[in-house]
């Protein structure tokens, strides 16, 4: 497997440019926020229940159960795989994990881009974004304007996000500060870190990833 990770505080757009590095690279994007938000939607799934209350009150989940994830994930997919994960690794102990494993199976991580963007601007689009509480596909917001009102995927009306609300988003915010900037250090540390302006449009985004 391949993997380029993209990192950035919340409502830098990294799950709208993963999925244009999907339509246009054929790059597979693995959002682990959405994963966690639809396991928490399955009152079966164990990591579902172990995330909700984390995610209710705006938080990352733990090191252990965000490893417990990922490999969930990853390990129904082929090997040939060219991954974008949006949202893993957040953490240096996630960081190590990972390059401990990519490592040992023989795949590699072709870089980190952080996506640095002023946080009255974040949280503006995360205002404005939306998700579908059916399939829990997020809409993000366009030019600063709200997604939308039907969901694109199954038809459902979209609602702004659970997690959206202006004490959750300043806690993500937060935490974001405290865990995942330090990973900006580790992976330049490494030679893999790639920054950009996510003010930026998506597209010359995507254009300035793959021709780095």
């Amino acid at each position: 497997m391949e993997f380029l990770i993209l990192l950035g505080p919340p409502g830098s757009g990294k799950g709208t440019l993963s999925r244009l590095l999907e339509s246009r690279n054929g790059w597979k994007p693995i959002s682990t926020g959405e994963e966690i938000r639809k396991r928490m939607a399955d009152p079966d799934s164990e990591i579902g229940r172990t995330s909700a209350p984390y995610m209710d009150r705006g938080d990352y989940i733990p090191d252990a159960l965000a490893l417990k994830l990922f490999f969930s994930i990853v390990e129904n997919l082929s090997s040939e795989a060219r991954i974008v994960l949006d949202g893993f690794p957040r953490s240096v102990p996630q960081a190590e994990a990972l390059a401990d494993w990519v490592n040992a199976q023989g795949h590699t991580v072709q870089g980190c881009v952080f996506l640095e963007l002023n946080p009255d601007r974040a949280a503006e689009r995360m205002r404005n974004r939306r998700v579908c509480p059916t399939c829990r596909t997020t809409y993000p917001a366009v030019a600063g304007d709200p997604a939308g009102e039907t969901c694109d995927a199954c038809g459902g009306t979209l609602i702004p996000r659970e997690d959206d609300d202006p004490e959750r988003m300043a806690r993500r915010v937060r935490r974001h500060e405290q865990l995942t900037r330090p990973l900006r250090d580790w992976y330049r540390e490494r030679g893999r870190l790639i920054e950009l302006d996510a003010s930026k449009t998506t597209e010359q985004l995507r254009e300035e990833i793959v021709n780095h």
